[in-house]
């Protein structure tokens, strides 16, 4: 029985990406060191290539991906424009997917755009395949992203349920807390666990005075 994930390929080019260890395809349309990474990179559709440029020139400030089994090809799903309120209503609990976030918000006082990707699995419902597929596809991914588009990625995040995408924890993770060592100058324990404790003499006892 077909997944629900899976989908019929767009009609459309075809470019980049490298032979993989379950496709023939040898087109390559960026630089063949991919053929050395760990994973598969399967072939990217020419809608979502495109989606990408725009989003890295900030023309988007979001764009969905999806793997269609079938054709081994990563495929655009949605370039719907998103704000953080509006992220736990794009990740699907019925399939798994690749989204790029552009975060705006402040920071100490000042106004930052952060790149975020987050890899969404659902728990239960997507197949072994399904799994393994996203799973494996998700590093040559980025490793394209971030050297070929040379787009800078702040954050990476792995998901399974939306509703973990607040504006807090979206914050906490872009910039997390500094957690400062206040035991820097600890003593050292004695034996037994126990810090130097006073040394206790038994006092003389009769017959055993000083001479």
């Amino acid at each position: 029985m077909a997944s629900p994930c899976m989908g019929n390929a767009t009609p459309g080019s075809v470019c980049c990406l490298v032979s993989t260890p379950m496709s023939v395809q040898t087109d390559i349309g960026v630089d063949t060191k991919q053929q050395t990474l760990p994973g598969v990179a399967f072939p990217m559709h020419g809608d979502a290539m495109d989606a990408l440029q725009r989003f890295r020139s900030k023309q988007l400030n979001y764009v969905q991906l999806n793997i269609d089994f079938e054709k081994e090809l990563i495929k655009l799903s949605s370039t719907e424009p998103t704000e953080v309120k509006d992220l736990p209503r794009r990740i699907s609990k019925e399939c798994a997917r690749y989204h790029f976030f552009l975060y705006k918000h402040s920071h100490e006082g000042d106004y930052l755009e952060s790149t975020v990707f987050i890899y969404s699995m659902p728990l239960n419902t997507c197949t072994i395949r399904e799994r393994m597929l996203y799973s494996s596809c998700k590093n040559p991914l980025v490793d394209m992203v971030e050297n070929e588009l040379q787009m800078e990625i702040e954050k990476k995040l792995e998901i399974d349920n939306g509703d973990e995408l607040t504006p807090d924890f979206l914050y906490e993770e872009v910039h997390p807390k500094q957690h400062a060592h206040k035991q820097a100058f600890a003593k050292p324990k004695g034996p037994a666990g126990k810090r130097g404790g006073r040394r206790i003499t038994k006092p003389p006892t009769e017959g055993e005075e000083d001479d």
